[in-house]
C-alpha cells in the first residue's frame, strides 16, 4: 500500500491487471483551454487506446462524462495493447485544494508503472487565432537541447497551472521525467489548429505517427470560413463607406 492512500481517500481504481512496458505517459487536463483535453483525446481514438482504470477522490466533481455512447468516469486513463503508451484525462476542473492529493495519488500509481517521460498538454489563451503558430517545450537545459533539435522551441516564461502543473510539481520532488507540450490557442473562436501543433510536437518528439489528416482538414476549412467572413465583412464596410460618400449633401 503507498503512502497516498494512507494518508488520502483518492485512488487509482484498475479495471483489471495490465502489463506496462516503461511508457510514455501523456496527460490531458481542463484548465484555461481545452487543448490539453482535446489533443488527448485525439491520441487516445486515433491510436486506438482502451481504458484501463480511473481516478476516484472527493475532490473531482460528481459528474458523468457521456463520449463514444458510454457514460464514463471524468478522470480516465488509458493504454495501449503493448503497454508502452498511457494517457490521463480528466475532462473536469479540480479545486486549489485537492490538486496536490489527487496528483501524489497518480503519481504513486504512475511510479510502479515506471513511466519513461511524462508529458503534460497544454494551451496558452489568447484573444482571436494566434497569426504565428508554434510548439512550445517546457523541460530543463538537457531536455530543452533535444526538443530544440526535434523542432519544439523552448518556452522563454511559462506559468502551468491545474492538474498539469501540480503533477509536473511532484514530478520534481520524485525525480520523474516531465515536459510539457504548450501552443498558443484562441479563447474566442474554435482552434483546431492548435491541437494540430501539438499532436505535430508528439510525432516530432516521441515518433507516435499519429494520422493528422482529419485535424489538417478542419484547419483548412476554419481558415476558408474565418476569410470568407473576412472577405464579407470587408465589402459590407466598402458598400456602407461608398453609400455615405454618394449620399446628399446638406448646406
Amino acid at each position: 500500500m503507498s503512502a497516498g492512500e494512507h494518508l488520502f481517500d483518492s485512488r487509482v481504481v484498475e479495471f483489471g491487471k495490465s502489463k506496462f512496458q516503461d511508457p510514455l505517459v501523456i496527460g490531458g487536463f481542463a484548465g484555461p483551454s481545452l487543448v490539453g483535453v482535446i489533443s488527448a483525446s485525439y491520441v487516445i481514438e486515433q491510436l486506438g487506446l482502451h481504458e484501463i482504470a480511473h481516478v476516484r477522490s472527493s475532490h473531482i466533481p460528481p459528474v458523468a462524462v457521456f463520449v463514444g455512447g458510454k457514460l464514463r468516469h471524468p478522470f480516465r486513463i488509458y493504454c495501449d495493447a503493448e503497454g508502452k503508451i498511457v494517457v490521463s484525462i480528466c475532462e473536469v476542473p479540480i479545486g486549489l485544494t485537492g490538486l496536490y492529493e489527487v496528483s501524489f495519488v497518480l503519481l504513486d500509481w504512475l511510479e510502479k508503472i515506471h513511466p519513461k517521460e511524462l508529458v503534460v498538454l497544454d494551451g496558452i489563451p489568447v484573444q482571436g487565432l494566434p497569426e504565428e503558430r508554434k510548439a512550445l517545450g517546457v523541460a530543463d537545459a538537457a531536455r530543452g537541447e533535444k526538443l530544440r533539435s526535434q523542432g519544439v522551441e523552448n518556452a522563454q516564461a511559462a506559468l502551468i497551472m491545474g492538474m498539469g502543473g501540480s503533477l509536473l510539481s511532484e514530478c520534481l520532488s520524485r525525480r520523474i521525467s516531465a515536459i510539457s507540450l504548450l501552443t498558443q490557442t484562441s479563447i474566442t473562436v474554435p482552434d483546431p489548429g492548435a491541437v494540430l501543433t501539438i499532436i505535430n510536437a508528439l510525432n516530432s518528439v516521441y515518433g507516435l505517427n499519429i494520422e493528422t489528416k482529419v485535424l489538417q482538414q478542419n484547419v483548412e476549412q476554419l481558415n476558408k470560413e474565418l476569410s470568407e467572413i473576412t472577405d464579407q465583412y470587408q465589402k459590407m464596410v466598402k458598400s456602407s463607406s461608398e453609400q455615405d460618400q454618394s449620399g446628399p449633401i446638406y448646406r
